[in-house]
């Protein structure tokens, strides 16, 4: 959810680990097999699955523009990107999860300044929490599962992967963007996210070896991101077997985002709504259309909590809309009425640019789009709203799926 990179000393400090990583013992899969059948994603390609994963972030996923600027300099650098289905792994390979955790609320100034005093010493977290993990495990892993769906999360992902010369899946853990680890498909499915491997900028590593209890990863890592501002971390080590069971992850959830980001380039190259458009490559929901009237913000446990609040224009003039915020939108309501929520998709769309809005990038009158869409079904199941539902966050509130309520 955060990463602040200085991208070309980052390519040095991986080339070095790298070659470190060569003694371990490869694997019955790490002939990369599932390499051969890899699709090549260009600039436009990614450009698309970064503007797609802005829509399905809901408003969390990290920064736009960083992680153009991270895919940008790792293109000029270079490096290829690319991807493979769940189905191409060998039972016998591994891949892992790796993301980047911090706090979106602003840090204190007597925090702030004991960070500055600190010396970097690790320009890529969550890289090297993947590598961590790889020693610790003593495998290579055949690919990288994106943590979440997600502008900076995504980059990280696609970069963590181009960096080690891998494919990324077409798959991550969520299907958007989520505030907890505890919203984790792997969890819900009954795996364990351990052994995990975690790095800070400060040159820190650990690693996990086991949870007493699952909820304690979203514990434990997060306070390990609030005194050093970010974390990288990787998690969920399983093998091809497991990640391609049905309910393991949440697949082909990159490709929906480059389609997303495709008919957004592609209407506004026609002169159409790029809006429309990407609702329908989505199959998804328009909630709202208005400029935003306020918003507010505070940090609570390293968590960004709030509210934005909409002023209806055109076919919704004189109506009122209000999203509740932790990190992510997880409850919308339009005139007082609640239309969605989690685990279901709500995100605040620029009109003016057709990209995503991340928490909190608003300004007073900004005009704006919201739209819904679908969860992945394995939400829906007893287990996933378990951990991903409005009674998870504390509001007395049934989840109602969005296509019912909107009936």
């Amino acid at each position: 959810m955060a990463s602040r990179r200085q991208f070309l000393s980052g390519l040095v400090v991986a080339a070095g680990t790298l070659a470190a990583c060569s003694e371990i013992d490869p694997g019955k899969g790490a002939d990369r097999e599932a390499t051969k059948g890899a699709l090549n994603l260009d600039a436009v390609a990614l450009e698309d699955a970064l503007v797609g994963s802005s829509y399905l972030g809901t408003g969390g996923g990290g920064s736009l523009a960083e992680a153009r600027e991270l895919i940008a300099k790792d293109l000029e650098a270079g490096l290829t990107f690319s991807m493979i289905p769940v189905t191409a792994l060998a039972d016998t390979d591994r891949v892992a999860c790796p993301y980047g955790l911090a706090s979106l609320a602003q840090t204190s100034d007597e925090m702030q300044a004991r960070l500055d005093a600190a010396k970097n010493r690790v320009e890529v977290p969550v890289q090297a929490a993947f590598e961590a993990l790889e020693r610790h495990i003593g495998q290579k892993f055949a690919g990288v599962i994106m943590g979440e769906i997600g502008p900076l999360s995504l980059a990280e992902g696609l970069a963590t992967a181009a960096r080690l010369g891998v494919p990324a899946l077409d798959a991550d853990t969520v299907g958007r963007a989520v505030p907890e680890i505890n919203q984790h498909s792997v969890k819900v499915a009954g795996i364990p996210l351990t052994p995990i491997g975690a790095a800070t900028p400060f040159g820190d590593e650990m690693i996990v070896e086991t949870l007493g209890d699952p909820t304690r990863a979203e514990d434990i890592l997060r306070s390990i991101a609030v005194v050093s501002r970010e974390c990288g971390v990787t998690d969920s080590p399983i093998t091809g077997e497991q990640a391609k069971a049905q309910g393991t992850l949440v697949t082909q959830s990159l490709s929906l985002s480059i389609s997303i980001g495709k008919a957004v380039r592609e209407a506004k190259e026609g002169g159409t709504d790029p809006i429309e458009a990407a609702r329908k490559a989505g199959d998804g929901y328009l909630l709202f259309k208005g400029t935003v009237a306020g918003f507010d913000w505070r940090d609570e446990d390293g968590f960004l909590v709030g509210e934005v609040r909409l002023d209806g224009t055109g076919e919704f003039a004189g109506q009122s809309f209000t999203t509740d915020i932790k990190n992510e939108h997880l409850i919308a309501r339009k005139n007082g009425a609640v239309v969605a929520t989690c685990p279901d998709l709500i995100s605040i769309i620029d009109i003016a640019s057709a990209d995503g809005i991340v928490n909190p990038g608003y300004e007073m009158g900004q005009e704006v789009a919201v739209l819904g869409f679908r969860c992945d079904p394995l939400w829906r199941s007893q287990a996933g709203l378990a951990v991903f539902s409005p009674q998870y966050f504390g509001y007395e509130l049934d989840y109602v799926p969005i296509e019912e309520r909107l009936a």
